[in-house]
């Protein structure tokens, strides 16, 4: 975005009832990170031409909601089956409930001793299983041999290689799926809508208060697997693949961090493709938020969407259900709070 335009949004400040301080707002475009389409499809009266925004007169983004421009009066899908203005109303409702208020108290993202403690209780679980599994592959006759360092590898590998799909399918889930009632996840849902309109958040998180959302529902697998399992390769598998699924929030974090303030090592993971680069994670914030899921290396992602996988199995779904994803909204401009206030968090984080 350039001119008058790009002038007027950075001048623009926010001001909230929690904090003075006043941070940079940025619409996103398909070409320049604001989330765009065809004016011609938005009725909502904060979504104009072009021209007549560039003319327009800056107003304070308080009285700017950021669903205030989501149409959602139809849907993605098309076909007779599909009565696309009703199942785009009912998914503005639902979009514009969740994700609350933008958190601007730094407070907030300091990490608390119950969040650490969902944590250890997660990744203990997880080292658990995989100090199991070794000690079984040791202890026959032959000890831990050439053939288990080998099959212990392969799992490894294998583990890494599939939690990235695994991502993928998980965050396709919440992202279009349930409520903040839903049990176990309902957290984890309505904190990945509010990311769509505030992904700043994530990177001013601590460690702990990131991640713990995603550290409890695992356990439900973690846990059983560890108590009743006793093959070395299924512990293995089930605890690195654990891992590596609750870290992809991290990874997340990292992909929509600035690279000045990542540490060189986490930058050279993403330029190799060990884990998910800013460019391919920025696909993903393009509204309705239909693609790129995947989050632990991306790897995945062009497999997945350029074969119309998540839309394929959205119709079965709704064909069963009748109840349609959220990506199905119409991809329209979308205002979202990219870049944190500067200075946020100084003297807290």
């Amino acid at each position: 975005l350039r001119g008058p335009l790009a002038r007027a949004m950075m001048c623009t400040r926010i001001h909230t009832h929690t904090t003075p301080a006043v941070p940079v707002v940025r619409a996103r475009a398909s070409s320049a990170r604001v989330v765009h389409a065809s004016i011609a499809r938005v009725t909502s009266p904060l979504v104009t031409p072009l021209r007549a925004r560039l003319s327009a007169p800056t107003r304070a983004i308080a009285d700017v909601d950021p669903m205030s421009s989501y149409d959602g009066t139809s849907c993605v899908l098309t076909g007779p089956e599909v009565d696309r203005r009703s199942v785009g109303e009912e998914l503005r409702a639902q979009i514009k409930a969740m994700g609350g208020a933008q958190i601007m108290d730094a407070r907030d993202f300091v990490s608390t001793p119950a969040q650490r403690a969902q944590c250890v209780a997660l990744f203990g679980s997880c080292a658990a299983l995989a100090l199991k599994g070794l000690v079984f592959a040791s202890v026959d006759d032959a000890g831990f041999n050439d053939v288990d360092a080998m099959a212990m590898a392969i799992t490894i590998g294998l583990a890494y290689w599939t939690s990235d799909l695994g991502t993928g399918i998980f965050h396709w889930s919440v992202d279009n799926y349930g409520s903040k009632d839903t049990p176990l996840l309902g957290g984890v849902i309505d904190a990945f809508q509010g990311h769509h309109k505030y992904p700043w958040t994530i990177t001013k998180r601590q460690f702990a208060n990131n991640i713990h959302k995603t550290c409890l529902a695992p356990l439900v697998f973690t846990v059983p697997t560890l108590l009743f399992n006793d093959k070395p390769t299924d512990l293995v598998f089930v605890g690195v693949f654990t891992s590596l699924v609750v870290l992809s929030q991290q990874f997340h974090a990292w992909s929509h961090t600035k690279k000045s303030e990542l540490p060189e090592i986490v930058m050279k993971a993403q330029d190799l493709g060990v884990f998910v680069s800013r460019r391919d994670h920025g696909q993903h914030h393009k509204s309705p938020f239909e693609g790129h899921y995947c989050i632990v290396s991306g790897y995945w992602n062009p497999i997945l969407d350029n074969s119309g996988f998540f839309r394929k199995l959205e119709k079965v779904i709704y064909n069963q259900t009748g109840i349609a994803p959220r990506c199905w909204s119409d991809d329209v401009d979308f205002f979202v709070q990219e870049d944190a206030p500067e200075g946020f968090g100084d003297g807290v984080l």
